[in-house]
């Protein structure tokens, strides 16, 4: 598998948190903006705007019904969340969070068509025995008919073990956030 030909998900949760040079030189960048009741309203329409502009796909985490007015490609909804949002614009596509199995099937009920297998590898948040690693996420994943996609602790030293991954693409928080993107070579 070639690195370059996977989906890139930015995970953001200010619109100045967007390195534009990860998105000039990947061409299959998507964002996934984290709103929340105290999220700049202003942040979320430039990045609108920005995402129109560049063709860029557009993810609201913890979307609402206020946002029904923007032109965004889908919804993103996280592992916690237990019910899908009944107010969604039609054609929305759907990406889901799961840690395990029982999240997986929720997230099947929900209606996503991929989902984020996580923690792939260790992060601030999870320590080596609660992260999966290739393997894990490979058997984990085997028989699940969703698209996975791959969260956690990427980063330019680890990214190229995603050759063995059966993963469609891989999300981010902090490798999109350096100033440089990694090479892929």
């Amino acid at each position: 598998m070639n690195l370059k030909e996977l989906e890139y998900y930015c995970f953001i949760k200010e619109y100045r948190d967007l390195n534009l040079t990860f998105v000039d030189k990947l061409k299959n960048v998507k964002i996934i903006y984290s709103y929340n009741n105290k999220s700049n309203l202003t942040d979320l329409l430039l990045l609108e705007k920005l995402c129109i502009k560049n063709k860029i796909k557009l993810y609201i985490s913890n979307y609402e019904r206020d946002l029904n007015f923007l032109k965004i490609d889908g919804v993103h909804i996280s592992s916690d969340k237990k019910l899908k949002p009944h107010y969604l614009k039609k054609n929305f596509e759907i990406i889901g969070t799961a840690h395990n199995q029982l999240e997986y099937s929720r997230k099947k009920k929900q209606g996503c068509s991929k989902i984020f297998l996580s923690p792939l590898f260790r992060t601030k948040k999870y320590s080596n025995n609660k992260t999966l690693g290739i393997n894990k996420f490979n058997l984990i994943s085997k028989n699940w008919d969703t698209k996975m996609l791959a969260l956690g602790g990427l980063n330019s030293q680890n990214i190229k073990l995603l050759r063995s991954a059966k993963v469609l693409g891989f999300g981010g928080i902090s490798f999109f956030n350096k100033k440089t993107p990694p090479s892929f070579n």
